[in-house]
């Protein structure tokens, strides 16, 4: 795209944008957040964190966070489950050492020890899944663009820093690849925010981000197709090269996937029957998970005390655990072991066609290294244009990782089940 093209939507964009106005709205968000952290995080000795202070942060770090509405200013839609940001921060303040090293990368104004710092994160932090060290940088963006919303982007993913850069046709002096994701990081925020600059775009970081996600714009840039509906447009995900994609996955025989599904599934009944609801497995299914979930009297359901055409109810019936209150179903869970992570969304999408006014929550429950892959397939054609909502609207993604900790919770049994919600993560839709 021509230069003085972009530079023409980048006035046209300004027309439209208080950005003195947004400006001393991030002046005082960073400002909250730098006291915050001062504060609250590298001064342990203080009173216990409270979900209410963290979820004030949240909100402005994420667009997803507890309490935000459509006019809400936050840095990004993070993909980073409320209770994950909750546990973050308190392992930050419970772990000096750990808190003392994200305040570096926060401070350092050297890029090359910038760089450093982070790349150091991720090795202290590799093996832990705590959603703050991903190869996408999303978390580590988002500490950076909060504390200095002027200075750091808000396009806090690093594929999509790379798909900016090689639309304004910008050299990068480091490998994608092969460089570190401290590196990419640093050297892409420098980079894009000069070539930015370069083309009009000016007004500082969080002005240059806010352009690059705007509707006109970000249609010329970013590979986001859509759908016509009757009610509306929606985003659908066009997939890549199945042969691609099977190549990138981490190797795994049949039988350990499986082995470890069956103890998801088992820990997901468990977890639904501890907070009092009545249990729901497919037959086929029973013999195997109860080898492994214990369930006392009454917990598992023989039938499902539900009346809906038979089609409906076979579908319902595979389903892989559901969690039942009297006479409804509160949430329906499929934990998906294929490397195609595409049966469960084919399950609950037939539901969804079978009965578009049925009111549950769904959730498919896979390991953390097919996140993506779930957020690209539930965005399909075939699921972005059912009837009623798109799939990617009412089902939301729980890791593996996720399910583990919160069976590991203390007083499961006076928690109600939008506990759930802290720990799943939603598709972006439009």
């Amino acid at each position: 795209m021509h230069p003085s093209a972009v530079s023409e939507l980048a006035k046209k964009f300004r027309e439209s944008y208080d950005q003195v106005a947004k400006d001393q709205i991030w002046q005082q968000q960073s400002q909250a957040f730098r006291k915050f952290w001062a504060e609250r995080i590298l001064n342990p000795a203080t009173l216990p964190l409270t979900d209410d202070e963290c979820d004030a942060v949240i909100r402005m770090m994420d667009r997803n966070g507890k309490g935000n509405t459509k006019s809400t200013e936050a840095i990004a839609r993070a993909m980073v489950p409320q209770g994950a940001w909750r546990r973050m921060f308190a392992k930050f303040r419970s772990e000096p050492s750990f808190a003392a090293l994200m305040d570096s990368i926060l401070v350092e104004k050297d890029e090359v020890k910038k760089a450093a710092f982070i790349d150091e994160l991720y090795r202290v932090n590799a093996g832990e899944k705590n959603n703050l060290t991903g190869e996408s940088g999303n978390t580590v963006n988002c500490f950076l663009a909060i504390y200095d919303p002027f200075h750091n982007l808000s396009v806090i993913s690093l594929k999509d820093r790379r798909a900016l850069c090689e639309f304004f046709d910008l050299g990068v002096p480091f490998s994608w690849e092969t460089s570190s994701v401290g590196t990419r990081i640093i050297q892409s925020n420098r980079i894009l925010l000069e070539g930015l600059g370069a083309a009009g775009v000016g007004g500082g970081a969080r002005t240059a981000s806010v352009f690059c996600y705007w509707s006109e714009f970000k249609e010329l840039w970013k590979e986001v197709h859509t759908a016509k509906r009757e009610d509306k447009t929606v985003a659908v995900t066009i997939p890549a090269d199945p042969d691609r994609e099977e190549a990138e996955e981490v190797e795994q025989s049949p039988s350990e996937e499986i082995r470890e599904s069956l103890q998801i599934q088992a820990l997901l009944a468990e977890i639904g029957a501890r907070m009092g609801m009545k249990i729901w497995l497919p037959k086929s299914d029973r013999v195997r998970v109860l080898k492994k979930w214990k369930a006392e009297d009454g917990e598992l359901l023989n039938e499902l005390p539900l009346h809906y055409d038979n089609l409906t109810m076979k579908t319902i019936q595979q389903i892989d655990v559901l969690w039942m209150r009297k006479r409804s179903i509160v949430r329906a869970f499929e934990v998906e072991h294929t490397t195609s992570v595409y049966s469960g969304l084919l399950r609950m999408a037939d539901l969804v066609a079978l009965q578009p006014n049925l009111a549950i929550d769904l959730h498919i429950v896979a390991p953390s290294s097919r996140r993506e892959k779930v957020f690209e397939e539930i965005q399909r054609p075939v699921f972005s244009l059912l009837e009623g909502r798109a799939l990617a609207e009412i089902c939301t993604y729980l890791s593996y990782e996720s399910v583990r900790e919160l069976a590991l919770a203390k007083h499961l049994e006076h928690l109600s089940d939008s506990v759930i919600r802290e720990y799943a993560e939603e598709a972006e839709t439009l």
